[in-house]
Formats: C-alpha cells, sequence, structure tokens
C-alpha cells in the first residue's frame, strides 16, 4: 500500500544555543516523514515562547519582530505549497525545499538590496562612494542585530519608525555607551544612502513605498576650518621628520591649487601643461565632480612639483607625488600641525581653504 502523504508546520526554539538569554528561532516542516528546517534567523527569551500557541508572547520588540517573521514565513510556506500544485509537482521535502529556497526577490533584504546597488552603479561610483555605501550597509546591519536580534532584515518591514530609529541609533541614542557613531551631518548622509536604496526598491516593485523618502534633511551649517598666513609659515618653517615633509608638501601644494586629496593623488605629469603666458599651468577634471579645473602653478607649487622629479622621472603615466592613504595623511597632518605650535583640527581639506601665502 502506497504510504499516506502528511504535511505539518512546527516553530520551536533551540534551547541548547541560548546565547544573552535568547535562544534561535526555528521552522520544521514535516513532509510525510521527512524533516526541513528553515533558520528564522532571530532569537527570544525562552520564557517568552508558548509552544501550544506557536508564538512569543512577551512584550518587547524582538518578540513581536519574532512574531512577524513566524507570520510572514507561514505566508511564503503557504505561497510555496501553491507553486508546487500550480506547476504539477510531486509534494516532496526535496521540491518544496528548491521552490521555497527559490524566492521571486533575490533582492529583498538590506543586505542583497546594497549587493543589487552595487551591481547596478559600480562603474558609475568611485571607490570610496563603494566604501561609504558598505559604510551605511554595516552601521544598518549592526541597528537591526542590536534591535531585532536578526543577522538581516526584509525591507518591506521598513517603516517611518525604523528609518527614525536608525537616524537616532547614529546619534547614539539606545546605545550603552552613549556615543555618536556620527555627527548630524554624517548621519543624514547615511539616511540620505538608504534613500536611494529603497527607491530603487519601489522602482523595481519590491516594496510599495519609500518610508525613507519623507525623512526631513536639515544638515548643521558647518564653517570650514581654514589656516592663516602665518600658521602656514609656521607649517612651512615647522622641523619635522623626513616621512612628515612629504605629506607637508602635498599639503602645501593643495594650498597653492586648491587641489583635493583624490585629485592630487591622481595627478600625473600629463596633467601639466604650459599655457599661452610661458608658464605651467596644472589642467585636470575633479574626481567629485568631473569638472574641468585649469590652474596656474605659482611658484611655490611649481617648486613642489620640480622637487618629486626624481620620483615620477616626466613620465606621463606616473604620479607626481608619493601620496599616502588619506587616514595617514591626515594622521600626519596632527604631527606638523603640533611641530608647528598650531592649536587647530587640521585636515588635508583645509588646503583647500587656506589663504596662499603668495
Amino acid at each position: 500500500m502506497a504510504k499516506k502523504q502528511t504535511f505539518s508546520v512546527l516553530y520551536w526554539i533551540r534551547r541548547g544555543r541560548n546565547t544573552d538569554n535568547a535562544s534561535p528561532l526555528f521552522c520544521r516542516v514535516t513532509i510525510t516523514g521527512q524533516r526541513y528546517e528553515i533558520p528564522l534567523n532571530c532569537k527570544i527569551r525562552p520564557q517568552s515562547w508558548n509552544a501550544a500557541a506557536q508564538r512569543s508572547i512577551g512584550k518587547t520588540a524582538a518578540d513581536r519582530e519574532a512574531n512577524r517573521i513566524i507570520e510572514d514565513t507561514a505566508q511564503n510556506i503557504e505561497d510555496t505549497l501553491e507553486r508546487i500544485r500550480q506547476k504539477g509537482y510531486v509534494l516532496n521535502v526535496e521540491n518544496f525545499r528548491l521552490m521555497y529556497q527559490a524566492q521571486e526577490n533575490p533582492y529583498s533584504t538590506i543586505k542583497t538590496l546594497f549587493e543589487y546597488h552595487l551591481i547596478l552603479e559600480k562603474k558609475n561610483l568611485s571607490a570610496s562612494t563603494i566604501r561609504q555605501y558598505g559604510i551605511t550597509c554595516n552601521h544598518l546591519i549592526t541597528f537591526v542585530r542590536l534591535k531585532y536580534h536578526v543577522s538581516d532584515y526584509d525591507i518591506t518591514a521598513i517603516d517611518k519608525a525604523f528609518v527614525n530609529q536608525f537616524f537616532a541609533y547614529l546619534q547614539g541614542y539606545q546605545r550603552e555607551d552613549k556615543k555618536k557613531l556620527c555627527t548630524n551631518n554624517g548621519a543624514l548622509k547615511h539616511i540620505i544612502r538608504l534613500n536611494k536604496l529603497m527607491n530603487i526598491a519601489l522602482q523595481n516593485e519590491w516594496v510599495n513605498r519609500n518610508p525613507a523618502a519623507s525623512f526631513r534633511i536639515r544638515f548643521n551649517r558647518v564653517e570650514k576650518e581654514y589656516l592663516t598666513e602665518k600658521e602656514l609659515q609656521a607649517i612651512q618653517n615647522a622641523n619635522i621628520k623626513p616621512h612628515l615633509a612629504i605629506v607637508r608638501d602635498l599639503f602645501m601644494f593643495a594650498v597653492y591649487t586648491g587641489t583635493a586629496y583624490i585629485d592630487i593623488y591622481n595627478l600625473t605629469p600629463a596633467n601639466i601643461t604650459i599655457g599661452i603666458d610661458r608658464s605651467l599651468w596644472l589642467h585636470y577634471n575633479r574626481q567629485k565632480t568631473e569638472t574641468r579645473c585649469a590652474v596656474p602653478l605659482l611658484e611655490p607649487a611649481e617648486t613642489i612639483y620640480h622637487h618629486y622629479e626624481t620620483y615620477h622621472e616626466n613620465q606621463l603615466t606616473r604620479h607626481i607625488f608619493p601620496v599616502p592613504p588619506n587616514q595617514v595623511v591626515n594622521r600626519y597632518l596632527k604631527q606638523i600641525a603640533a611641530a608647528a605650535g598650531i592649536d587647530k583640527e587640521i585636515t588635508f581639506h583645509c588646503g583647500r581653504h587656506s589663504r596662499s601665502l603668495f
């Protein structure tokens, strides 16, 4: 006789893996005696779990999130069964697992949405911009891990409260150390990136709304730090070590030309031309804005340029300067400022806002 086909679903917590007074939640689908276990990627307190009700009876945000995940999983199971029936497949564990895992939208979570954005825009974004999107993704994942005890988060569950709480988290709210992860302006930039990602999801009809679109963006006005001529002179005259002298040259070149760090990094002898006035000019496209720039090389900047001829050897494809990473440059600038007796928070960006001695 053919074995009678049975189907059952059980939600349960794995108490043997209790960490931080919370146990992971699982779903077990049993088809004619064969089991398929689905980790639900969330944890709840064992005392909150009601096995008879198959729900958490706790009142915390983690308990509510666990119940939402259970409901979503139940719906996904029903949808999987319906697809199996529509396609005429035999209902067994193998077919169920394949159909359940073959999600119609592979970009339905925060992590996968950021991965999709990288695939879509990688050719159009600079390395630094890609890195900033990665930082935003990491902040979001850390936030949902702390708040909901999950390793990722369904983008359809993101609402206005989520966006507001994420912004507050970046500002130090509900953090044990009470430290801000970002300034107000830095936190707003993360919200702007989240807004762009949610717009992509909305355009693809993966979500019905973009809750980040209504977030009020209000940047604080920041006065750009700059150095006076006296302070620039002090930097020029400071007695510093050779490795710091290279960074000082780069900084002073930025002062005389108004060039950003990344653009100085990209400069080659091909960017130096002779103008109609028979003097040297610096021609380049700004990486940030793609704006074409033409800047005359003042005598001090020209002196710095010639000082590194043995490095670039006038080869058109070589970098003009041996530029360290931006973090290293800013760290060395603090040492240079200390040697020059300057009590200011100096970064490389200050060079573009400082007045030249000439």
